[in-house]
């Protein structure tokens, strides 16, 4: 009964009948008939008519509005949680210039990028592997400090040039959350290829960081798709 229609409730309309009544003298009745006439309906019945096409309408607008936020939930939730970590790696790639979308000759085409992730230590590395392809691996929540190989010489030193850690994976779990890698399509198109989890590989998930990944925040990939089409 305080659905307002026109702008006026059921409730107003009531208490307005009640001082017609003490100061016209007549019935509850007669009076709810002049509040409701008084307040632009034909009759009481008019108002409790409209009241309830006004609910109808509120419960529809509120259903569709609940469809929608449900779909788009789905939608965010439908993006691989690996896939997510690596739209986010190459958005940082992009904002700071270190790769291009699209491809010349001339660009440094290889590299690693120490940066935050989420609010974690990270690292993205980013290789040319011809066609015009990118490939780009994200090594999340990575601790350099507790790496075996971090600072000795040669090839047995961490250089950030492999999809993986080059430590044993026995030493993975105190040295990085999750590892994960696919390849950014430039000549075709602007997109991570494969779909879903296919197509990413050398995926290393440490066990204590597994629901947290799942739970990032969506990313919007900027200028490219996030799946597409893989070329073997």
């Amino acid at each position: 009964m305080n659905n307002k229609v026109n702008g006026h409730t059921g409730d107003f309309i009531k208490r307005q009948a009640k001082k017609i009544k003490k100061q016209e003298n007549i019935s509850y009745v007669q009076a709810l008939e002049k509040a409701s006439i008084n307040a632009g309906f034909k009759n009481w019945k008019h108002f409790l008519n409209a009241s309830k096409d006004a609910n109808q309408t509120n419960l529809k607008e509120n259903l569709e509005q609940g469809i929608a936020k449900t779909k788009l939930a789905t939608i965010q939730k439908a993006v691989n949680p690996y896939r997510n970590l690596l739209v986010a790696g190459i958005n940082i790639l992009l904002d700071k210039g270190l790769i291009s979308l699209d491809y010349s000759p001339t660009n440094d085409n290889d590299g690693h990028l120490f940066t935050d992730l989420f609010g974690y230590p990270s690292v993205v590395m980013w290789q040319d592997i011809g066609y015009e392809e990118l490939r780009i691996s994200v090594w999340w929540k990575y601790d350099h400090s507790q790496h075996p190989q971090a600072n000795l010489s040669g090839n047995s030193r961490e250089r950030f040039t492999t999809t993986s850690p080059l430590a044993k994976r026995q030493h993975y779990k105190k040295i990085v959350g999750v590892t994960a890698t696919a390849w950014l399509e430039r000549k075709t198109g602007k997109f991570m290829q494969g779909k879903g989890k296919e197509r990413i590989y050398d995926i290393y998930t440490r066990k204590v960081d597994k629901e947290e990944l799942f739970n990032l925040p969506t990313q919007t990939a900027k200028g490219y798709k996030t799946e597409g089409e893989f070329f073997f």
